[in-house]
């Protein structure tokens, strides 16, 4: 759990049960550090939960008086950060755990280092690898294709290596060529653009395209036990 969140959390519930609340009267070295972990704890939860967050930096700078505290923007500070503190108790699921294992290994490091794009690249490399093991297999001693031509040869809507479903249907015919374009289409839209351009990435972006690179993976996973391939 978030320190400041914790120390928050405490201090406040012990200030709430003083006897004297709210007629206080702190140090200004306390009322520095309440206030600069009020400004951290805003910072860390921007992203998360950026209504509170704004509502923490307006809140603290009339916490104080010097009398002690106003209790109406005690309460409603205390009260948001009861929240937080609740939500950090019983979190979600980490994103990570809905990554395809192999994706994780490639791109999950680079990422939380802040290399987003990088991350995000691994993801489309690990496809097209994953690929052309797979062409190699089932084609061997032929010239083996890259890239988005790996994708129209294996997952071919025609003549697949990988088979998604039953094509004899037309709902089968066209998942085939649906995936076959999505992950032909990764890899002239993503891939190529950050391995040639070296982008900037957001990480909002780049895990965006970290869980798109995932779920290609996963159909893999699907279309290599339906057809019974052994890679």
């Amino acid at each position: 759990m978030n320190n400041h969140l914790i120390f928050l959390y405490n201090w406040f519930s012990k200030t709430d049960n003083y006897p004297q609340f709210p007629n206080i009267q702190f140090s200004q070295s306390t009322i520095h550090v309440v206030k600069q972990e009020l400004q951290q704890l805003s910072q860390d939860v921007i992203q998360t939960d950026s209504f509170i967050s704004k509502e923490i930096m307006r809140l603290k700078e009339r916490l104080f008086n010097p009398f002690g505290v106003i209790p109406a923007v005690f309460g409603m500070t205390f009260g948001y950060i009861s929240l937080l503190y609740e939500k950090q108790k019983q979190p979600l699921n980490d994103i990570w755990d809905y990554i395809h294992p192999q994706i994780q290994e490639v791109s999950k490091g680079q990422y939380l280092s802040g290399f987003y794009a990088n991350a995000a690249e691994n993801a489309f490399k690990e496809i097209n690898a994953r690929t052309k093991r797979i062409y190699a297999i089932a084609r061997p001693n032929t010239p083996i294709p890259d890239g988005a031509a790996a994708m129209t040869k294996v997952y071919s809507s025609n003549n697949p290596i990988v088979e998604f479903c039953d094509r004899s249907t037309e709902s089968g015919q066209n998942t085939q060529l649906g995936f076959m374009k999505m992950a032909e289409g990764a890899m002239i839209a993503l891939r190529n653009p950050v391995t040639h351009e070296n982008l900037y990435m957001t990480p909002e972006d780049a895990m965006r395209q970290i869980m798109f690179a995932s779920m290609i993976m996963y159909k893999i996973d699907e279309g290599v036990i339906y057809s019974e391939i052994t890679e």
